[in-house]
């Protein structure tokens, strides 16, 4: 099996600025779209709604995505920025965007909605894949 050499602390910052990304992506620039789309107004969204736990497990689930992604990058050993986004759009397109299409075409929600969800995604490994084989 093969030895993988992960930087915790590169996994860690991706894991940080997906909170970043993630209040600009659903606050100024899609936010009332998204809340158009999901059908929910900002009252909803705030009923029962628990900060320190929905924004920890978030913060915990982007930890793990980018874990992922710094595992894919180690294994196949990429070196430059080019290797680190041609791994994040692989990734990206297998795991996000292929599973978000096939519960749109199911579901009947809007196609808007899946573009601003996946695109937020798609930002994010992006992002991960340059930091991750930036400091492996």
């Amino acid at each position: 099996m093969n030895h993988v050499d992960i930087n915790y602390f590169s996994v860690l910052v991706c894991a940080l600025l997906s909170m970043v990304v993630g209040a600009l992506w659903y606050g100024p620039l899609f936010g009332k779209e998204w809340m158009k789309l999901v059908g929910k107004t900002e009252e909803e969204l705030a009923k029962g709604f628990n900060p320190a736990k929905t924004y920890s497990l978030a913060t915990l689930a982007h930890f793990f995505i980018a874990l992922i992604i710094a595992y894919v990058i180690d294994l196949s050993n990429a070196k430059s920025v080019i290797d680190g986004l041609r791994i994040a759009l692989t990734t990206w397109v297998g795991f996000v965007a292929a599973p978000n299409y096939i519960n749109y075409l199911f579901e009947k929600k809007s196609l808007k909605l899946v573009i601003i969800n996946a695109g937020y995604n798609l930002v994010l490994f992006i992002l991960f894949g340059i930091i991750l084989v930036y400091w492996q």
